[in-house]
């Protein structure tokens, strides 16, 4: 079944058979042919014709896209896990969180030699997920924002961020990052210090789309101060609101070249944090 099914979902997403032929770079007999070929395979109908070109799925086709689909997505993968395993290529993950996404990362690895044998996925998500993403091996490497300590997790902090409140203060609607985010922790801590009641909230979850709500006017928010630019009027908050920025790695890889990476970003976060230091004496 899996050998036609990529045939059957250009068909079943088109609901055309010269379409799905074009996609597939063969000719319609063809693709005609291959579901003829399945539907003998499963004894069933997987599509009604109405009219020359027009055609209707099944209530079987439709229960064959929608649990095939991940059938044939699961075998995709596993094939090209195994593929891997035959080769020298590493698939290094890393979880960045949203403020460190827009001011930091890029920095970080600008000056990093990575080794041409890893690939390399960033994932942005909030800081609660990424420390539970490096639990679960979701994730190899985590940038996080909030101090969050976890068994088996080291922890390094490499930079002092600053928050303050921003934004339109006569507006009475709060924006908030979503539950999770190190932006939220503070957040909740301002407004229990205050003794604020929100009239109105907005959860975002993107540092980016509040910053286009601050910029029109709406609403006031707790946000990183290098996030800002010079129209949007803010409120230092003091040193109850200054938080480091971690970097989350294992103990130890089984792998050399990710622990090769480890000790490279280590040099490279130590000398971020150093230079900080040296400019705010």
């Amino acid at each position: 079944m899996l050998k036609y099914f990529p045939v059957f979902k250009s068909v079943y997403e088109t609901l055309n058979f010269s379409r799905a032929a074009q996609q597939r770079f063969v000719s319609q007999s063809t693709i005609s042919q291959q579901i003829k070929q399945l539907e003998t395979e499963l004894g069933v109908k997987l599509f009604i014709r109405k009219g020359k070109r027009e055609i209707k799925p099944t209530p079987v086709a439709d229960e064959l896209y929608t649990t095939g689909l991940k059938i044939w997505e699961q075998t995709r993968n596993l094939e090209h896990k195994i593929s891997k395993m035959d080769s020298d290529e590493i698939d290094c993950r890393i979880g960045v969180s949203n403020t460190i996404a827009e001011t930091t990362i890029a920095t970080i690895f600008r000056d990093l030699h990575l080794p041409k044998n890893i690939n390399l996925t960033l994932k942005m998500s909030n800081s609660t997920d990424i420390v539970e993403g490096l639990n679960q091996r979701k994730f190899d490497f985590g940038f996080i924002e909030k101090p969050i300590t976890t068994t088996g997790i080291e922890r390094f902090a490499f930079f002092k961020d600053y928050l303050v409140h921003a934004g339109n203060f006569a507006d009475s609607t709060w924006l908030e990052r979503e539950s999770g985010s190190g932006v939220r922790h503070f957040t909740d801590e301002y407004l229990r210090l205050n003794n604020i009641t929100p009239q109105q909230v907005f959860t975002i979850e993107s540092n980016e789309m509040i910053l286009k709500f601050l910029q029109q006017g709406i609403g006031q928010t707790i946000t990183s101060k290098t996030v800002l630019n010079d129209e949007i009027p803010y409120h230092e908050l003091g040193p109850n609101f200054k938080r480091d920025f971690y970097f989350l790695s294992q103990p130890t890889y089984q792998v050399d070249a990710l622990n090769e990476l480890k000790r490279q970003l280590h040099e490279i976060l130590k000398q971020i944090r150093d230079e900080q230091k040296s400019s705010e004496k």
